[in-house]
């Protein structure tokens, strides 16, 4: 009998072929598809706040979650100049009992004083450190359960923060390494275009800003500081961007310093993960949940 006449399938006169099932979807967290019940005494809300850094109140968005007692924290951390703010993950986390500080920079956004990648750590820290504040404290805040979370610039500011180790675990997303990305565009005219048009929506010029990474390229070591967050849980995604290798090689820092081991997932899309958003929050939650789980 020829091999071909063994794979045919038997089907009734007048039946459809069965059809193969199709793979399982894994369920989307709840905190993605379903608006939790209110709680009436302890509601969710957004306040506005502003914190202190170097002198100056700075404008941020904080994400409340509902329910009595304190709540896990975020610190949400944009890139540059802050097109996307990833405000939809804000919304997500809070939904999932996370408490979300949103925070811009000083000199971009409308927020007073001068923008500079310094200024942008500086800013990170002292964000932190209001939500370790008693003025922090009617917002429900567990201060021993902080994450950092950074996008792009964002990122780098997460990585600078590697040395607090009061910090509960870190979540890098296409993280960038501001220092070699800064001094790619100006060995680069046409890195340094795109570069000073994002510079434009700040009030920094990019002269400065490439002033500023040069003075400080041997503090901000990208591995360097990267290894420093090791002890801790962290998160690595990476796109189509350009950014993976950077954002590799910190996760392998941070297991050759100790580890724990980076979770490292990549998606294939662009910077801002425009036609992935879904996955990348539930990407972020099931991880949180994971690490973090409820009390």
């Amino acid at each position: 009998m020829a091999l071909g006449v063994l794979a045919l399938q038997t089907v009734p006169a007048g039946a459809q072929p069965a059809t193969p099932p199709l793979p399982a979807t894994p369920t989307l967290p709840a905190a993605l598809t379903t608006d939790p019940p209110r709680d009436p005494l302890h509601p969710a809300r957004l306040a506005q706040i502003r914190f202190t850094t170097h002198g100056l109140a700075v404008p941020a968005r904080l994400f409340v979650a509902a329910g009595a007692g304190t709540h896990p924290t975020i610190l949400l951390l944009h890139g540059f100049p802050g097109t996307e703010l990833n405000l939809d993950l804000a919304r997500v986390l809070q939904r999932d009992g996370w408490n979300v500080l949103a925070i811009h920079y000083r000199g971009v956004w409308g927020a007073p004083g001068q923008f500079s990648l310094t200024h942008v750590v500086e800013d990170a820290q002292s964000a932190l450190a209001w939500l370790r504040s008693p003025a922090a404290a009617p917002y429900g805040i567990d201060a021993g359960r902080i994450v950092l979370l950074g996008h792009s610039m964002g990122g780098f500011a997460t990585v600078m923060l590697g040395a607090d180790k009061g910090v509960a675990g870190y979540v890098l997303i296409s993280a960038a390494d501001m220092v070699a990305d800064t001094l790619k565009a100006a060995a680069e005219p046409s890195e340094r275009a795109s570069y000073a048009d994002d510079a434009s929506y700040t009030n920094a010029s990019f002269d400065s800003l490439a002033a500023d990474v040069r003075a400080h390229a041997r503090a901000w070591d990208w591995t360097t500081r990267a290894a420093l967050m090791a002890g801790r849980p962290v998160l690595v995604l990476t796109s189509d961007d350009g950014l993976a290798p950077s954002d590799d090689a910190a996760a392998a820092a941070v297991a050759q310093a100790g580890g724990p081991a980076p979770t490292v997932e990549h998606m294939t899309t662009d910077h801002s993960y425009n036609d992935h958003r879904i996955a990348l929050a539930a990407t972020i939650v099931r991880w949180l949940d994971a690490h973090f789980p409820k009390r």
